[in-house]
């Protein structure tokens, strides 16, 4: 977040504009709005942050202009502003948010928080998202401190840019800008380079999103505009433009892309009305109120989102518009408090004014908060804390496969990389293997029972790729594709391998993530169709080629994450509602079964997780007090060895797959 107007002021580093404080305001009410879904309509709030970017390119190219060419440019007593002016607020959110993890969160949720903590301390919060936000990483819903990976993006960017634009500035002046503009052309360029094939990384990280800054810091260049009615044009202008970005964003749009020149070209369009004090677009923005929302801004960024993430985990189907909204005021009411009695007494330097007792005082708190993380982490998120079978139910989330066999990931230009293998060591793989994440959840299981019939398999896995020849899933690139090409082709051109075990949730046809290709949405109906082909072209040139095709069926699943929805109904003596009925179950995946009653002449055989957990008409989620998924679907590891004797028990005995593989079909 960049410093506030009235820091700049204070310090006599460039004017006060009230209208860039009214800018601020309307990009963390985006941001805010957003966040606690006080509309149905409108999902794209999270372009505030893009107006944010550009803001703070303009004021800290404004702020560094303006004292390297007065020449009392001083890069340590930079670094030391901004730090004046994010870390005391920052610290305090911090210490609130783990104190309030320590009294309510689980170990592995506590451990999260700390790990996130420590990434946002050193601003590496945008790579550690970007490393896990995933598919089996974290979700949004329970990411305590997601919001501050655009701190992070601003802290890496004022590291980095003012040491260029400084050398710059001092030896080749009328160079800058061009070299400003080169800079945003290449962030540009690998931005829209990377939208496409590596979605989480150009959203995350700095150097596909400089440009937006880079954007704010060359309007330092351009002349004020001092003409009415240009200025009048110019607020209208980016007042549409923030608007088209609101009102234009679907779930489908790469962001961001192309898609983001709209709020980013807006904010600088009303940067350069604001010149004008006249322009209705600063009168407006200028008015009390949305001044005074953007003083607190900083810090009502900093706390709306663990609030609203708390409070939704604390409430649950209880967390209502009623609820959002009186969160969002605690929000308003906190940030003020913090702006008042953290911000504005550091910022200002009433206390600590001296450079060496803050950056000493930062240093010890920073070591404080080091030691605190660290000690979290190491015990796993002070399990300690929480009584004995509570920590015990939850513990079963970290209840997973090691890393044995690693997920599937060809490099352009190389050889397919090496399967892994299951079963009996030394044996010839009779079996090929292959799924999504169900299939690497199951691999201790699938394991066991290969070692249990005495056979040996190859074995890969791709995170939400469906063991279907023909498919991408969107937004996936080619490697699901790939992978299902690479597994075929093992299957068919070696003639020891007699069978063939597609594992999956199949699931992703229902959710609308199939298509023909990783940029087209066909939608649900679509995705559908496409499955109900590809599965029957898939089973089909298996069982053509002699081999044996083996189904896992579709686990039943249930409502929650069973580990954390268990343990918090045993910490608080209520009961969780976690399974789905048989009906529910067979109504959810009825495509699936539809699929494979279509080709039933054509399939040697299948596993049925529903026939274990659904005999008494209900899905069990726990099976003697144990959870059966390590989250709300995914089969934990330590139930392998039961998943491995009802895998031998419902497929055909060993002896007999090669003659099932044979037989002519029905």
């Amino acid at each position: 977040m960049p410093p506030t107007i009235p820091e700049q002021a204070h310090r006599g580093a460039i004017a006060y504009r009230p209208d860039i404080d009214g800018l601020r305001a309307v990009a963390v009410l985006l941001v805010v709005v957003f966040h606690f879904h006080l509309f149905s309509a409108g999902k794209s709030g999270f372009i505030g942050v893009d107006v944010f970017f550009v803001i703070s390119g303009f004021l800290i190219t404004a702020i560094v202009r303006q004292q390297v060419e007065a020449q009392r440019f001083s890069l340590l007593d930079f670094w030391v502003r901004r730090l004046r002016r994010l870390a005391p607020a920052l610290f305090v959110v911090l210490a609130l948010v783990l104190a309030y993890g320590a009294l309510r969160l689980l170990q592995a949720d506590f451990q999260q928080l700390a790990e996130e903590a420590a990434a946002t301390q050193f601003y590496v919060a945008n790579i550690y998202f970007w490393r896990n936000v995933n598919y089996f990483g974290l979700q949004a819903g329970n990411i305590y401190l997601l919001h501050t990976w655009s701190l992070s993006v601003e802290e890496q960017f004022y590291i980095l840019y003012p040491l260029l634009l400084v050398f710059v500035l001092k030896r080749w002046r009328s160079a800058a800008p061009w070299l400003v503009l080169g800079m945003a052309l290449l962030s540009f360029g690998l931005n829209l380079a990377l939208v496409g094939p590596k979605p989480e990384a150009t959203f995350y990280l700095m150097p596909t999103r400089a440009w937006e800054l880079l954007i704010g810091a060359l309007l330092t260049w351009v002349p004020r505009v001092r003409h009415a009615g240009f200025a009048h044009l110019l607020g209208a202008v980016g007042a549409l433009l923030i608007g088209a970005a609101i009102a234009g964003y679907t779930p489908e749009t790469q962001f961001p892309g192309v898609f983001a020149l709209l709020p980013t070209l807006g904010a600088a369009s009303l940067l350069l009305a604001g010149g004008a004090p006249g322009a209705w677009s600063t009168r407006v923005l200028s008015t009390t109120p949305m001044v005074a929302v953007g003083r607190i801004s900083y810090s009502l960024y900093l706390v709306h989102w663990p609030i609203n993430v708390f409070a939704s985990n604390e409430l649950g189907d209880g967390y209502t518009l009623g609820w959002r909204v009186t969160m969002l005021a605690a929000c308003f009411v906190l940030s003020a408090l913090l702006y008042r009695w953290v911000e504005t007494p550091f910022r200002t330097g009433r206390v600590l004014s001296g450079r060496r007792g803050f950056v000493g005082s930062y240093g010890a708190g920073l070591a404080l908060s080091v030691v605190l993380c660290a000690t979290v982490i190491a015990t796993q998120g002070l399990p300690q804390r929480l009584p004995p079978e509570v920590a015990r139910v939850a513990s079963f989330a970290t209840d997973r496969p090691g890393e044995h066999c690693a997920e599937f990931r060809p490099s352009p230009g190389r050889a397919a990389p090496a399967l892994c293998t299951l079963g009996t060591p030394g044996q010839a793989p009779t079996w090929v293997i292959w799924g999504d994440s169900h299939a690497w959840a199951a691999q201790d299981a699938i394991d066991l029972w290969l070692k249990k019939t005495g056979q040996a398999a190859r074995f890969a896995f791709m995170n939400s790729c469906p063991p279907l020849r023909g498919v991408h899933v969107q937004r996936g690139g080619t490697t699901c594709h790939s992978l299902n090409e690479t597994m075929i082709a093992s299957a068919l051109a070696d003639p020891q391998v007699k069978n063939v075990f597609l594992v999956s949730s199949w699931r992703q046809a229902i959710e609308g993530r199939l298509s023909t290709s990783p940029d087209r949405n066909l939608g649900e109906a679509g995705s559908i169709a496409l499955f109900q082909r590809q599965f029957d072209a898939t089973v089909r040139e298996l069982h053509a080629n002699g081999k044996a095709v083996y189904l896992w069926e579709p686990v039943p699943g249930s409502r929650e994450h069973v580990p954390r929805a268990a343990a918090l109904a045993l910490l608080r003596g209520t009961t969780a509602n976690l399974d789905y009925s048989a009906a529910e179950y067979r109504e959810q995946t009825a495509f699936f079964f539809e699929a494979k009653e279509r080709n039933r002449a054509f399939i040697a055989g299948s596993f049925s997780p529903s026939r274990v957990l659904c005999q008494t008409g209900m899905c069990a989620s726990l099976v003697d007090g144990q959870p059966v998924y390590f989250d709300n679907g995914h089969l934990a590891r330590s139930g392998s060895a039961r998943w491995a004797e009802a895998l031998a028990a419902q497929l055909s005995p060993p002896a007999l797959l090669g003659q099932l593989a044979s037989e002519p079909a029905r």
